[in-house]
């Protein structure tokens, strides 16, 4: 048995993908500015010491 799948499928399934990644960010939000903020800073103090 084969399944198709039609472009709305896919699209469907993109929708969902994005919007659970936007809801993980948005229930998140103080996890991920941390965690950007700790990067950036690992990552200039790298460069600055090269």
């Amino acid at each position: 048995m084969k399944t198709k799948l039609s472009k709305r499928d896919i699209i469907f399934f993109l929708l969902g993908l994005f919007s659970m990644f936007l809801i993980d960010v948005i229930w998140n939000w103080d996890d991920h500015v941390a965690d950007f903020k700790r990067g950036f800073k690992d990552g200039y103090n790298t460069i600055r010491n090269e």
